[in-house]
């Protein structure tokens, strides 16, 4: 087996070093970091809920400080809150059911990779609407539906989907694998969903480089690094890998609308 992991390890080694900075830097998860680091500085923003939080949040530690932020984290999995030293409060329960939190409380929901694990994204959203505040907004990051590998986690056996899991992923496997849905996870039904819950879509970001599951054998990453480039060339929204949605809760005598000039 040693002379195999030495060989998946090259192979993502060469992978990851042909590829362009850009394709890591213009990707949703740096959006995320970038885009939820400025809503954490709003002068609104006091309260902030992370749903799926697990063991760490996605920010430095610093930022709590600086912006007299609370955070609330809730996880289906108690357990996995158990080590998070971040939180100010912890509550286990399924966001698609309730989220018990006092309604209008919340200035800012952030949210991780964890839309695509709900089994019903309408109740989620509409959770979320009730827990903010007027003007407060929802910064969510996840998959899409018709991403290569999303399609392929939902028609491989569960058994044989860990195996492609741990041998694509490597040593960061055992953070992956959650039971993902993808219910409604493409852009165009997921849109439908953000107007029927009564948020507004300030900013939406469609990412196309899901090639890093395929770093693990380079001819099979070049294949799909070109996938990936086309579908960004032709730009189809419901076919991106990955989205970055913010919503704001519409409101009255809120502070204006919090914008930055190059988001459309």
């Amino acid at each position: 087996m040693e002379p195999l992991r030495s060989f998946l390890a090259l192979n993502r080694k060469v992978s990851r070093a042909i590829t362009p900075d850009h394709f890591h830097e213009a990707n949703v998860f740096a959006a995320y970091h970038k885009i939820g680091a400025i809503l954490l500085s709003h002068p609104d923003t006091k309260i902030v809920l992370d749903v799926g939080a697990g063991q760490q949040w996605h920010f430095p530690k610093h930022y709590k400080t600086w912006y007299s932020i609370k955070l609330i984290g809730v996880d289906i999995d108690g357990a996995e809150m158990a080590d998070n030293p971040l939180l100010d409060e912890k509550i286990e329960c399924d966001a698609v059911a309730q989220i018990p939190i006092p309604p209008g409380s919340v200035d800012l929901v952030m949210i991780s990779s964890g839309i695509e694990h709900f089994s019903d994204n309408q109740r989620f959203l509409n959770n979320a609407f009730d827990v903010l505040r007027p003007g407060g907004y929802l910064i969510a990051q996840f998959p899409g539906r018709y991403a290569p590998f999303a399609v392929a986690n939902r028609m491989l056996p569960k058994s044989a989907s860990k195996r492609l899991l741990a041998t694509a992923m490597g040593e960061t496997a055992e953070h992956l694998g959650f039971v993902a849905h993808y219910d409604r996870t493409n852009y165009s039904a997921f849109r439908k969903m953000v107007q029927a819950s009564g948020f507004k879509a300030v900013y939406h970001l469609p990412g196309y480089n899901s090639s890093s599951y395929l770093e693990f054998f380079l001819p099979f990453y070049m294949i799909s690094y070109l996938y990936d480039s086309t579908m960004h060339a032709i730009g189809l929204r419901d076919l991106a890998a990955y989205n970055l949605w913010v919503l704001r809760k519409p409101g009255e005598g809120d502070l204006p609308e919090f914008k930055l000039y190059a988001w459309k």
